[in-house]
């Protein structure tokens, strides 16, 4: 038996947040929630080297929607509104210096995150503030004035730039660190966790 993904109902909120809208924007939200879909169903399928990636740009096609539900403005950032900053040199020696708990996220004044954050949250998160993908992980068990949706949104960030622009870091982090067990169950986990956070944040 087949058995039906949990993500099948993203598309059926197009009909839902259609209401009083020109054609323009409800193409928009029509592609970009298969966008979501599609990223996040595919991810959860596939390989640890591109499910962060696909979580990713999942999470950023929910956040759009997120901003276009609470300001009717079709949200057309091109910059990420946020920055790594690397953990550990190029001669790094794997096993005794680098530790994947220290990569770290800075938040800049313009792109979509912030406008995202601003989007869910009474308050905006000041540039320069940043967070190690160890903080990031500990706001996910405990309660922080940062939302957990973006939690999610900055750890998969730096795990999608791991992925895509260190490959030999992050398939070490992966599969040999001592943060390797953490990694292996977020990713098992992080599909279905973003999807009910953001049905929570449209209100729906």
């Amino acid at each position: 038996m087949l058995r039906r993904s949990p993500y099948k109902d993203i598309i059926n909120y197009e009909n839902i947040l259609s209401k009083d809208i020109v054609e323009g924007e409800r193409l928009f939200l029509h592609y970009t929630l298969i966008q979501a879909k599609s990223n996040i169903e595919i991810a959860e399928k596939s390989d640890y080297f591109v499910s962060p990636l696909l979580f990713f740009y999942g999470i950023v096609a929910l956040a759009k929607i997120i901003i276009f539900k609470n300001s009717k403005i079709i949200p057309r950032e091109v910059l990420h509104g946020l920055t790594v900053r690397v953990a550990g040199a190029k001669s790094i020696d794997w096993t005794k210096n680098y530790d994947p708990k220290n990569e770290t996220v800075l938040v800049k004044e313009k792109g979509l995150f912030p406008l995202f954050y601003k989007s869910i949250s009474s308050h905006a998160l000041p540039e320069g503030e940043k967070y190690t993908l160890g903080d990031l992980f500990l706001f996910l068990e405990r309660k922080t004035s940062l939302e957990p949706l973006a939690v999610h949104y900055l750890i998969l960030f730096l795990l999608s730039m791991l992925a895509r622009y260190e490959p030999q870091k992050w398939g070490w982090a992966y599969e040999k660190s001592s943060f390797s067990r953490e990694l292996n169950t977020y990713l098992k986990i992080v599909g279905r966790e973003i999807y009910d956070l953001w049905r929570e944040k449209i209100n729906l």
